[in-house]
């Protein structure tokens, strides 16, 4: 895997990652893209569009209504290939849809987005840039308890962490790649079997502060995914 040059190769990157995850049984499926200013509903719909060109048939569900209408406006979408996590609580999944992408379930959709992936059961879900770990929950016995449970059910596919002059990669079934910017690019710095923490990226990359900022060049890969 090498890290990205555009929007295309990104998504192509992360649909051949999900197919093979769905090829090994996965049905909790999660992908990260840790940017910031970037149109998540727009991500999404195209990553429906590669998963598509596999023969599979990709709803988005959305945590509301309005989320689910402006998605269905902006993309043509019907009400059957746009929903809500209410939508699919109550059974509103279509019968020949093969996936579904959650796009950015949030703490305060928790219960919501549990209800509905209950709902869907083996169905395979894929959750884009989930936030379902909630701070004011903290470390206590719900937060224990839902680590344990939902959370837990969950395996990351495909990643792309922007770094300060770096980058962190993870495509399923791995390994994690770790990459340094240098003049002529992004170069891979390491291979990894886990992903690394703070102190493992800056002893590999020899700079004092990993993750301080994005790295322009890959800031600019997903912008354009906005």
């Amino acid at each position: 895997m090498d890290l990205p040059a555009d929007l295309n190769a990104a998504r192509r990157q992360c649909a051949t990652a999900l197919e093979a995850a769905l090829a090994d049984g996965l049905t909790r499926l999660q992908v990260d893209l840790r940017f910031e200013g970037v149109r998540w509903p727009a991500v999404a719909h195209g990553l429906c569009g590669a998963l598509q060109q596999q023969r599979r048939t990709v709803v988005l569900a959305f945590a509301d209504m309005g989320a689910a209408a402006l998605a269905r406006r902006d993309f043509g979408l019907s009400a059957a290939e746009a929903l809500t996590f209410a939508d699919l609580s109550a059974g509103r999944y279509p019968d020949h849809a093969a996936l579904c992408v959650a796009v950015t379930p949030a703490a305060p959709d928790f219960t919501a987005f549990e209800n509905a992936c209950t709902a869907l059961g083996e169905h395979p879900v894929i959750a884009l840039n989930p936030r379902l770990e909630d701070a004011a929950v903290g470390i206590g016995r719900v937060a224990r308890a839902r680590r344990r449970g939902f959370l837990a059910l969950w395996r990351l596919v495909y990643g792309l962490y922007p770094l300060e002059q770096a980058a962190l990669a993870y495509a399923h079934p791995g390994p994690w790649r770790l990459f340094r910017e240098d003049p002529e690019g992004f170069r891979l710095a390491a291979s990894l079997p886990n992903r690394p923490d703070g102190g493992a990226m800056e002893q590999l990359l020899g700079q004092s502060r990993p993750g301080a900022g994005l790295a322009k060049a890959a800031d600019d890969l997903l912008q354009q995914m906005g």
